[in-house]
């Protein structure tokens, strides 16, 4: 177990997402203007919802450290293993989340929740459709992409651009769109593991 967690840098993930929400309050005036190709204007993207790429970006890295099919003939069940991360990753930005909002008074602390799940989501997916390599680029696109194609007119994130919700009125639209990607993303882990598992 002990070797298991050093060789995937599952230390270096937990301070990773330890980071993002240690400088999420301190970054929650700041912006990233990115220009938008839709609303005409530049519109700036909150730099906390863009800190919780860090910790997926580092999480799909280790996932990635060693050999794919050396861990589907290992005896022990490590996709369990990996679930158990993944859960609990999103339990600890959950909690840290809840802690900042209680505390600080830090109304983006749910979206860097929200995003983090979000990106997780979005990465399992697409490390199941193409390949290991290019999930973190992927996810670390993701953002980008929404500041570039998901502002309206007047500066209003489109439905789809859940990333760039940084208000309470489509918390709940933000919130499920996240928790598909996540369940999606764990669920394509599952089977990914399984089919390498019995080839």
């Amino acid at each position: 177990m002990i070797w298991w967690l050093r060789v995937h840098a599952v230390a270096a993930s937990a301070a990773s997402l330890l980071l993002c929400f240690l400088l999420a309050p301190l970054l929650a005036e700041s912006s990233l203007p990115i220009p938008s190709l839709f609303s005409g204007n530049a519109a700036g993207v909150s730099v906390p919802l863009l800190l919780p790429v860090i910790p997926s970006c580092v999480l799909l890295y280790a996932m990635e450290r060693t050999p794919e099919d050396l861990e589907a003939g290992s005896v022990r069940p490590l996709t369990r293993w990996w679930l158990a991360v993944l859960l609990i990753t999103a339990l600890a930005a959950l909690v840290f989340g809840l802690v900042e909002r209680q505390l600080l008074d830090f109304p983006l602390s749910f979206g860097v929740f929200r995003n983090l799940i979000g990106y997780l989501g979005a990465g399992l997916i697409i490390r199941r459709c193409t390949g290991s390599r290019y999930a973190p680029v992927a996810v670390m696109a993701i953002p980008l992409l929404c500041g570039l194609f998901g502002h309206g007119p007047g500066g209003r994130p489109y439905w789809w651009a859940w990333p760039l919700y940084d208000t309470n009125d489509r918390i709940a639209l933000g919130a499920a769109a996240a928790g598909v990607l996540f369940c999606a993303g764990l669920t394509t882990l599952r089977r990914r593991s399984s089919r390498t598992a019995y080839a």
